[in-house]
């Protein structure tokens, strides 16, 4: 043995990065020790102010204060999805938004037969964006499915829908309602236009917000609506919809599995429902992209696309540190991370490599996948629909998963990329991996050819459409869903271990209670909106006065003025 392992205390122990027993030094142990009882003392702070932002929902609803009451649990919802409370759903307050809706009468005037098969398709989504996947793949699912006639319900929209997918709709022979946030009357005008809208559909699918309470409670009594396909888009973050799904459409099977034995999801509810992206058009060969770019022609380009909260920084080690050792190796490697945004932290690692790193804000990343001779995914946080638009133009796709397999919800095993995806478990074995790409054209172009086959085989249409014929013929033929299992489920309690542990450091995002309280102060009916207010103002919540002015106007008021249209 050399003598310098001597100088620490050595221990051996179980290493998930590697998924094997390896020596480590004790320091290094005693570290991994106190982030894990840090990361659990967050879980119990982070459920404390969950539990009672909803013990607050619970009071205002027994109050029959049943508007302010869906409000509070709008907050307690992002609450459990931006800081992770150890839960990934929440009984007590799927009933408790169950019971709200009970009590909101109206908007079953039309009547309805519980259908047979699907014709008419009510699409239900809170916001949509010009830029994202999940607002792209509502556009390419009803551009899949021509056959039938596609309607869009907006719960919150803010600004006016993209063209494109306005188009999609019409198309079908739908319409557009995008102003349920408008109508004065707040939660009990919107839950009624949306149930007398639902009751004109054979088929509802949710394409909802983490939070969003409004479908929740506007469909508490399934049996008198069209069976409810979720779309389980945030597979990886709390949200709520259990009590109203007919099936969960699970994008994984880390999704599937974590909706059975976290969510209360029955097994026989719970389908799966890939990804759907585009196919691709190249529109330059990858020589003049990459002179379009500036490139030297035999530069091995290499490209990231997601968002910039998908690049975090963890433990001290940045993006753009990980790959310095392999762009040393490699001088004629480049790196492009498409939607890093400006990076100063990744300043001394990029100028390491003579400014080989290159982060860029947001923008159309088309140019940028056809110079691409590889892609590699971001971390820590992986961005699986950015992987399979990239595996359209043929290239070789590899990331990295440092956790244990019981938090594999963190890492990728999507249909279309399992297989064919270069996936390890090290920083040593990801330079190794991604070298011999780089070293190996032909190498590239064979996974790269896989990569692109086994997608379009699952998330491309036609291929994909058989898993959403699969959903809806699953949706009609089950029973409508109660609460039963919710009801069984006990009371709400955090859980420690995988994924729990990982989750918050991954993608929690930090909204001090003033902030967030602002933030939704305009749901409230007028007397909560007031004290909400003054506790806003008394924690120095307010930035102007203009804008302690405006959250004192009820939501569908503050819509119109300031959304213009």
């Amino acid at each position: 043995m050399d003598a310098h392992l001597h100088d620490k205390p050595l221990s051996i122990g179980f290493q998930p990065a590697s998924g094997g027993w390896s020596v480590q030094d004790a320091s290094g142990a005693a570290a991994a020790v106190a982030r894990s009882a840090q990361a659990a003392q967050k879980i119990r702070d982070n459920f404390a102010v969950f539990d009672d932002a909803l013990r607050r929902a619970e009071r205002l609803l027994e109050a029959r204060r049943d508007s302010a009451a869906a409000a509070q649990a709008t907050i307690a919802a992002c609450i459990a999805t931006d800081t992770h409370c150890g839960i990934f759903a929440s009984p007590r307050l799927e009933l408790l938004l169950n019971r709200i809706g009970r009590q909101v009468r109206g908007g079953t005037e039309i009547p309805f037969t519980r259908p047979t098969k699907v014709e008419r398709v009510l699409h239900v989504a809170t916001q949509v964006f010009p830029i994202g996947g999940h607002t792209k793949m509502l556009r390419r699912w009803i551009e899949s499915d021509p056959e039938r006639r596609h309607t869009l319900a907006l719960t919150q929209q803010r600004r006016r829908p993209p063209a494109d997918l306005v188009a999609a709709v019409r198309q079908s022979g739908g319409t557009i309602h995008q102003r349920l946030n408008r109508r004065i009357g707040g939660l009990h005008t919107a839950v009624r236009e949306l149930r007398r809208l639902a009751r004109q559909h054979d088929l509802i699918v949710l394409h909802i917000g983490n939070a969003d309470v409004l479908p929740l409670i506007a469909f508490a009594e399934t049996i008198d609506y069209p069976p409810i396909l979720f779309v389980n888009h945030a597979d990886h973050l709390f949200w709520i919809g259990t009590s109203v799904s007919a099936v969960v459409g699970g994008m994984r099977q880390a999704a599937m599995t974590l909706a059975e034995e976290r969510r209360y999801v029955e097994a026989c509810r719970s389908v799966s429902l890939p990804i759907l992206i585009e196919p691709t058009a190249r529109k330059r060969s990858r020589a003049e992209a990459k002179l379009a770019l500036g490139l030297d022609p035999d530069t091995v380009l290499l490209v990231s696309l997601a968002r910039a909260e998908k690049y975090r920084t963890m433990n001290g080690e940045s993006y753009a540190d990980l790959h310095v050792p392999l762009l040393h190796r490699h001088p004629e490697a480049q790196l492009i991370v498409v939607g890093a945004g400006e990076r100063p932290d990744w300043a001394a690692a990029s100028a390491a490599v003579g400014g080989r790193i290159q982060p860029l804000t947001p923008r159309a990343p088309h140019l940028y996948l056809e110079a691409a001779d590889i892609y590699l995914d971001s971390q820590p946080f992986c961005s699986a629909t950015s992987m399979m638009e990239a595996s359209g133009y043929g290239l070789p796709c590899a990331t990295r998963f440092v956790f244990p397999e019981a938090a594999r919800i963190c890492g990728m095993d999507h249909p279309g990329l399992r297989g064919p995806l270069i996936e390890v478990s090290t920083a040593t074995a990801y330079c190794e991996q991604v070298s011999g790409l780089i070293e190996d054209a032909c190498r590239r172009r064979e996974i790269g050819a896989a990569t692109r086959a086994s997608v379009t085989a699952s998330n491309v249409a036609p291929g994909w459409c058989r898993y959403r014929e699969e959903a809806y013929t699953r949706a009609l033929a089950l029973p409508a869903v109660s609460t039963a299992l919710l009801e069984a489920g006990g009371p709400d309690a955090p859980s420690f271990g995988e994924p729990d542990l990982r989750i918050e450091d991954i993608y929690g995002v930090a909204r001090p209670p003033h902030q967030l309280l602002k933030e939704h102060l305009s749901l409230f009916p007028l007397r909560e909106r007031l004290e909400g207010w003054r506790s806003t103002r008394a924690a120095g919540g307010f930035v102007s006065a203009k804008e302690a002015a405006r959250v004192l106007l009820p939501e569908w008021m503050i819509r119109i003025l300031k959304d213009g249209y």
